[in-house]
Parts: C-alpha cells; sequence; structure tokens
C-alpha cells in the first residue's frame, strides 16, 4: 500500500493564514445587526444600564431612552398616566381619565400628570433600571412596549400605582420574570386600593 505525501510544514502554515484571514474578512463585511428588530417578539430583549434622555414629550408612563448609543422610545405596559397638559388631540383621554379617578377637575387631571412626569423623571435619572422589550409597538412603530425593572425588584408600573398616579390601562402581556399578565393586574388593583385608602396622588382629591 503506498503511503500518502504529506503536504510540508509550511504549506499547512499559509493554508491555515489563509482560512484565519477568510474568517476575518467574513466577519467585517457581515450586515450590521438592526438597532431593534422590525416586529415583536415573544422573548424579551433584555437592556441593562439604559439611559433616560431628557425629552419635552417625556411623560410618566413614556419617555425616551438610549441604549448602546441607540435612542428609543418606550411605553410602559399596563399603566396610563394622565395627560401633563390639554391639546387638540387628547381631550377624550383626558375626561377618561378624570372619570377613573372619581370625578377630578381637568386642571387636577393635568396636575396629576404633571406629578406622574416628575416622579418617573427622577426616578430614571436617579436610580439603576433594566428596560424588558418585546418590541411591541404602540400603534406605529415610533413607541414600544416596555417594563422597568428597579434593583428592588419592582417596576415602574407599580410605583406609579402604588403612588396614585397611574391608572390601570392600556395593554399587559406575560412578564420578563413568567406572571400572567391577570396575576400582575390582580396585583395592580391592590396596590391601587391601598393608593386610594391613603389618599394618594390623584385619589388625595376624592372628597
Amino acid at each position: 500500500m503506498r503511503r500518502r505525501r504529506r503536504l510540508p510544514k509550511h504549506l499547512w502554515l499559509f493554508l491555515v493564514f489563509i482560512g484565519v484571514g477568510v474568517q476575518v474578512w467574513r466577519d467585517q463585511h457581515r450586515a450590521p445587526a438592526q438597532a431593534r428588530p422590525a416586529g415583536a417578539t415573544k422573548v424579551f430583549e433584555v437592556m441593562p444600564g439604559a439611559q433616560l434622555v431628557e425629552d419635552p414629550d417625556n411623560d410618566g408612563d413614556s419617555f425616551r431612552i438610549r441604549y448602546r448609543d441607540q435612542e428609543h422610545v418606550f411605553r410602559l405596559y399596563f399603566v396610563d398616566c394622565p395627560e401633563k397638559r390639554r391639546h387638540a388631540f387628547n381631550g377624550d383621554r383626558l375626561q377618561e381619565q378624570v372619570h377613573y379617578f372619581g370625578g377630578l377637575t381637568e386642571s387636577e387631571t393635568v396636575f396629576i400628570g404633571e406629578q406622574a412626569q416628575a416622579f418617573t423623571r427622577e426616578l430614571l435619572r436617579t436610580q439603576s433600571f433594566t428596560l424588558y422589550t418585546k418590541w411591541q409597538a404602540v400603534f406605529t412603530q415610533k413607541r414600544h412596549y416596555t417594563f422597568v425593572v428597579f434593583t428592588d425588584g419592582e417596576d415602574l408600573s407599580e410605583k406609579l400605582v402604588r403612588a396614585g398616579l397611574a391608572r390601570i390601562h392600556t395593554t399587559g402581556t406575560t412578564l420578563p420574570d413568567g406572571r400572567q399578565g391577570s396575576l400582575y393586574e390582580r396585583q395592580l388593583r391592590q396596590h391601587e386600593a391601598t393608593a386610594k385608602s391613603a389618599r394618594r396622588g390623584a385619589w388625595s382629591f376624592r372628597p
């Protein structure tokens, strides 16, 4: 039986060098990853170390965030804060909020919206938090739903309801920790009952 001839050692090294060079070229010319997925997914993307971006449109439940040199506008799951001002397109929504909180005046409701804006801004500026998003669009692709979880394990939606600064309203979903949305909503209802009895936030105007 004839023995196969071995390639010279220097030829082997040359071939290995060529293979490494090809891989490097592929990595450099690979299409860049998208800043965010084109549509909603079933799995949360986790964003630790995200930062608030100051923006005049930020309010209690919607805000601009920077993560890895990209900016996105997010809106909270499960809750809706009162409007921080009245304009030509939010009159109906403002009236819904007036009635939800027991018949506040419009000016009182806007005042609570301003308080919610300041509450969220202060938390996002001074505390560490992690965002969880499935890139589910809010009507358009300009905003996406999110959970904002702080180091104490509580998320921003809970904190707003506990403070009497948000109504339980809008889209919900299964939570990042696996809890069902219905169970979480019941928990929010308990927080709301506590806020009512303690006369916090919007509930402080009730007779």
